[in-house]
């Protein structure tokens, strides 16, 4: 198996500096080589920017999360990319997790979440391209720049159209047990 080299793109629509220190210091740990970049939205301050631009490269989208994921897959330098809201962290060992699972640049992967109820049995399963969390999903950037920009609907409906030029450019849509962002 080969273990690819993944780039993290961190989606900072708070603006949170502490968040994102964290959300850096969790990818650095375990993933040095990769290439990082932070993305906000266009009502950043520019005291902030200029706090954030100190830590990581960062570009300005606009105000919805689609337009920083976005704006994130145009600006990034790797070929897979994993999506991170702010203030997340990372585990180690995603990439091998990953990589097993990457057969084709169509092939977009994504955490498979579970609910619990309070007794600990499954309420609901995030099974879903539209309905998973954005932490963790990952996707070529030449495979994201053909199917073209999520709309700036809202995330889910946006995130449903999506995946359906996906599916007519033959993505292969594989949802991942096991990891770990939180």
């Amino acid at each position: 198996m080969n273990i690819l080299n993944f780039g993290f793109i961190i989606l900072s629509p708070e603006h949170n500096i502490g968040g994102l220190k964290n959300t850096l210091r969790s990818i650095k740990n375990y993933y040095s080589d990769s290439n990082i970049i932070s993305v906000v939205n266009k009502d950043i301050c520019k005291e902030q920017m200029k706090e954030i631009k100190e830590i990581c490269e960062v570009y300005k989208g606009e105000k919805t999360i689609t337009s920083l994921i976005n704006k994130g897959f145009e600006k990034t330098k790797s070929d897979w990319n994993i999506l991170i809201i702010e203030g997340a962290r990372v585990s180690k060992n995603l990439n091998k997790k990953y990589s097993f699972f990457i057969n084709s640049n169509e092939d977009i992967l994504f955490p498979l979440i579970l609910d619990y109820d309070i007794h600990g049995y499954p309420l609901k399963i995030h099974d879903k391209f539209y309905n998973c969390t954005l932490n963790g999903i990952c996707i070529n950037k030449s495979f994201f720049k053909s199917v073209g920009k999520l709309t700036d609907n809202p995330l889910e409906i946006s995130r449903k159209f999506w995946s359906l030029d996906a599916l007519s450019k033959e993505a292969k849509f594989k949802a991942i047990l096991g990891i770990k962002i939180c």
